[in-house]
C-alpha cells in the first residue's frame, strides 16, 4: 500500500528486513537465494493475498513482454508474481523501506533484471509517457486522498489500448478501527465504487468491468485470523502489519462480512 501524502508513515518500522528473513530462516529458507513462492503470504498485502495477485494477473492478461507499472508496490510480492508470468514490471513506493527491501528480494530470486523499484509519490513518477502496457493499483485506493491526480499519471504513463486494474476496498469510510491501513478514519480515504469509476471516467479511462472478492477474500481472511491467533508461522500472514494486526484483521472481516466495504476489482482501458 502506498500514499500520495509524504507524512504518512504507518508502513515504516525499521525491522521489516530482520523480520523477513528471519520469517524465510524460520521455514528453512535461505534470504539469500530462494524462489518468491516461498515467501508465500508474507508479501502479499492486500485482501485474498497471493490468491487475489494471481486473479488480478490473470483478470488483466499479464504475461510474458507485458510492460507492467505496480503503484504502490510495496514489498513487491505482486511485482514478483508478474515477472515470474514473464512481464517487465516497474514498481513505484513513496516508503523508503519497502523499495530498499524489494530491490533486495528482487536480487535474492534472481529478478532484478525484470523489475525496477523506484522510490516515488503515485501521482508523479517521473517516468516517460505511454511507456506501459498495463497498470495495477492493489489496496492503495484507502491510503490515498487524491485518487485523481494518480488515475492522470496512469493515463498519461499508458500507451494507448492499455489496462487499468484497481483491486480495492471499496464502500464507506464509516468503520470501526484499527484497520491494516490505517489506525483510525482520519488517515483512511475509502470511496465507493462509483466515485472510483467516476475518478477513471474523468481521466478519460473507459470502465470495462468490476469483480467482487467478497467469498475469496473472507475465506482467506478466515486463515489468515487463525494463523495470527496461533503465531507459528510467519509466511502464513503479510509481515507488514502491525502490533495492531489481529485487531485490524478481525475489524476489516466485520466490514466485510456486513457490505461496509466490498473487495472490488474494477477494470478500465485507456482508448485506442
Amino acid at each position: 500500500m502506498n500514499s500520495i501524502e509524504p507524512s504518512f508513515d504507518r508502513y515504516t518500522s525499521g525491522t521489516l528486513r530482520d523480520r523477513v528473513f528471519a520469517a524465510l530462516r524460520s521455514a528453512g529458507v535461505n534470504p539469500q537465494a530462494f524462489k518468491p513462492a516461498q515467501l508465500r503470504e508474507a508479501d502479499h498485502f492486500h485482501t485474498g493475498g497471493l490468491q487475489a495477485t494471481s486473479f488480478v494477473a490473470n483478470s488483466l492478461g499479464l504475461g510474458a513482454g507485458t510492460r507492467v507499472l505496480d503503484v504502490g508496490a510495496g514489498l513487491g510480492g505482486p511485482a514478483r508474481c508478474f515477472a515470474m508470468r514473464g512481464a517487465l514490471v516497474t514498481g513505484v513506493d513513496i516508503t523508503a523501506e519497502f523499495v530498499d527491501l524489494a530491490r533486495e528480494l528482487d536480487a535474492n530470486c534472481a529478478l532484478d533484471r525484470s523489475i525496477t523499484m523506484l522510490q516515488r509519490p503515485g501521482h508523479d513518477t517521473g517516468l516517460a509517457d505511454a511507456s506501459f502496457d498495463a497498470a495495477v493499483l492493489m489496496h492503495v485506493g484507502m491510503n490515498l486522498a487524491d485518487k485523481p491526480s494518480v488515475f492522470a499519471e496512469v493515463w498519461r504513463l499508458l500507451r494507448p489500448g492499455a489496462v487499468f486494474g484497481i483491486y480495492d476496498l471499496m464502500g464507506t469510510n464509516n468503520l470501526p478501527y484499527p484497520m491494516p491501513w490505517a489506525e483510525h478514519a482520519e488517515a483512511s480515504f475509502v470511496e465507493s465504487a462509483a466515485d472510483y469509476a467516476g475518478a477513471l471516467k474523468d481521466a478519460g479511462f473507459a470502465i470495462t468491468g468490476q469483480v467482487e472478492r467478497t467469498v475469496e477474500v473472507l475465506e482467506v481472511l478466515e486463515q489468515m485470523r487463525g494463523a495470527l491467533e496461533a503465531g507459528t508461522d510467519p509466511l502464513a500472514t503479510p509481515l507488514v502489519l502491525r502490533e495492531d494486526g489481529p485487531l485490524a484483521v478481525a475489524n476489516l472481516s466485520v466490514a466485510i462480512t456486513s457490505r461496509q466495504l466490498v473487495p472490488l476489482l474494477m477494470l478500465a482501458s485507456k482508448p485506442a
